[in-house]
């Protein structure tokens, strides 16, 4: 059974926004509590992203599943990146280990070489080289990433970031890694993306706007799927699903995921979820299994009113529904993350449907952004 655990770093000054310690303070309270708690087997880590909170004494709830909440005038424009883990307890492991496992995060970003900016796969190439060197520790599963590119540089370990997207954007990677006796070396790592495509051009005109129409998410996992029934030498690392910016000006295309970083003249029409497979190589591998997505959303608690933005369930009820779930279905985890969604289009501004792969970014008067969710996702191997 899946159970979940949020790290934030540390406040070291209030402020619009504040001042907060690097990610690694949250990675450090892990650790902390990861000694105190011997019976945790580590399955999954995630940065995840919560709103900042204007109270005083509390920078940051990650139990709040949605933004905007709370009043109006609470309504902060800043977000905070901190640290899940996804774990499972093992019965009867009590006694305090001598050496408890301890989580190591590695950062990536591109470099900028002036004419050019390294693709994904050369960051994954020095990503690797440094997941040789920590020996002794065993990789959990790599996350692509995305922070500010402005003049100051680029900065992986900056914890507070506008809840606006920027109009420039860099992509990095992030791996977790978690201390094992007599861990084998780490493999090296690949990956393979699976974008949904196309089924119907969209069109923008003064009077309306008609929306394309993309593959579902389930779909996108399908073709993932039958790529793993062909691939017999692959060893599943870890599955996520990502968003890659979405392009009005260029008929909707999705940007290139191998690209690091982009830019755009306005703020971005919206984004594509794309499905990415990490894993390694080895001749004569068991059959993987199947891949089967399970989304969970937050349903609405109370409706919004003049007076407070409406209310979503929290994290923990959320989490009771894929534990309940995933001891349904089976098989074993191997992608859990938290992905921040807005509502249907056309449906309305509550009903959120995270099976779809369009997501697009409208503005309610140009400066105020429409209520958005916390999806769940969870990728599960069934033999």
């Amino acid at each position: 059974m899946l159970f979940c655990e949020d790290f934030v770093p540390s406040l070291l000054a209030s402020g619009r926004p504040p001042k907060v310690a690097p990610f690694t303070d949250g990675v450090r309270q892990a650790n902390r509590w990861l000694g105190e708690h011997p019976e945790v087997r580590v399955q999954r880590c995630e940065t995840v992203r919560a709103a900042v909170s204007p109270h005083d004494g509390q920078h940051c709830d990650t139990r709040v599943m949605s933004y905007p909440a709370g009043k109006p005038k609470d309504v902060s424009r800043f977000s905070l990146r901190g640290l899940r883990i996804w774990y499972q307890k093992q019965p009867g492991q009590e006694k305090h280990p001598s050496k408890p496992h301890q989580i190591t995060s590695i950062d990536v970003l591109p470099r900028d070489h002036g004419d050019k900016v390294e693709t994904l796969q050369d960051v994954l190439t020095r990503l690797n080289g440094l997941i040789a060197e920590n020996k002794g520790q065993h990789l959990l599963n790599v996350q692509t990433l995305e922070i500010p590119w402005d003049k100051k540089g680029m900065e992986s370990e900056e914890t507070v970031l506008p809840i606006q997207t920027p109009t420039k954007l860099v992509r990095f990677l992030r791996a977790y890694l978690i201390s094992a006796e007599g861990s084998p070396l780490s493999p090296e790592v690949h990956f393979q993306d699976f974008l949904p495509q196309q089924v119907a051009a969209g069109k923008v005109s003064t009077f309306s706007t008609k929306l394309p129409t993309f593959e579902t998410l389930s779909e996108t996992f399908a073709k993932a799927n039958k790529w793993l029934e062909a691939c017999t030498d692959v060893n599943l690392i870890n599955v996520e699903v990502f968003d890659l910016l979405l392009d009005k000006e260029a008929s909707y295309c999705a940007s290139d995921p191998q690209t690091c970083s982009f830019s755009t003249k306005k703020p971005p029409f919206g984004w594509l979820t794309v499905v990415r497979i990490y894993y390694s190589t080895e001749q004569g591998s068991a059959p993987v299994g199947k891949l089967v997505d399970l989304s969970f959303c937050p349903e609405v608690k109370e409706k919004k009113t003049l007076f407070h933005y409406a209310q979503y369930e929290e994290l923990a009820e959320v989490v009771k529904k894929v534990q309940l779930k995933c001891v349904g279905v089976g098989g074993v985890p191997v992608g859990v993350q938290s992905v921040w969604t807005y509502p249907d289009w056309e449906s309305g501004k509550d009903v959120f449907q995270p099976n779809t792969s369009l997501h697009v970014e409208p503005r309610i008067d140009g400066t105020e952004l429409l209520p958005q969710v916390e999806t769940i996702h969870v990728c599960m191997i069934v033999k």
